[in-house]
């Protein structure tokens, strides 16, 4: 989609929500809007489109969060929508083969405010998500192919997702680089449990639209 399209999307999505009295936290946490530490919402993640677009939310422990911050949502595609020949940094650990694993590739984090707000972009060290590491400039073209919008999940959630990742292109692709410098430098396994946040950024939704 063209940057105008999304910017449109991106507001459609909002005020359809709105217009409806449920915006958008309300749709993706349950009822009474409580979320139980570490569990993904919805269960079993949202999955849509051909490049496997996925996405799950969840809260930290209030310690472990940052200021003003509920939860993240986790923002993945498959491992087969990145390019042919592309060679993973880091492979995920060896499991029984018997344990199901998605097999998936981070792009980033979506942190949000206690009022339903966007706050920051980040990203992650491999052993936080499980995923297949792949290197930023195999990631960054695939970035146009991540669309949430299909049969799973609420639709203007899916929409308003999708419309985000794709006006903060630029911004994750950047976080990508500079989450990549930082495993050079100090985590080439993915597994140093001290380094989990290897990038981020704060977000203006005026800047984002404008």
């Amino acid at each position: 989609m063209q940057r105008h399209e999304l910017v449109q999307l991106l507001i459609d999505s909002t005020e359809q929500m709105f217009a409806d009295g449920r915006p958008l936290m309300s749709r993706v946490l349950p009822e009474g809007g409580v979320a139980e530490i570490w569990e993904h919402y919805p269960a079993g993640d949202v999955v849509n489109g051909e490049a496997g677009s996925r996405y799950f939310y969840h809260s930290h422990p209030p310690g472990e969060r940052l200021d003003g911050e509920h939860g993240h949502f986790h923002l993945f595609l498959d491992k087969s929508a990145m390019p042919a020949g592309a060679e993973a940094l880091i492979a995920p650990p060896q499991i029984d083969p018997a344990t199901p694993r998605a097999d998936v590739v981070h792009l980033a984090a979506l942190a949000i405010s206690s009022e339903g707000l966007p706050l920051h972009w980040f990203t992650c060290n491999r052993w936080v998500t499980d995923e297949w590491l792949y290197p930023a400039e195999s990631i960054i073209p695939e970035l146009t192919r991540f669309d949430l919008r299909g049969q799973a999940g609420d639709p203007l959630v899916n929409s308003w997702l999708t419309a985000m990742v794709g006006l903060a292109r630029d911004r994750i692709s950047q976080l990508l680089s500079e989450r990549d410098a930082v495993l050079e430098l100090n985590d080439m396994t993915g597994e140093d449990r001290s380094i989990e946040v290897t990038s981020s950024a704060a977000i203006s939704l005026e800047r984002l639209i404008a």
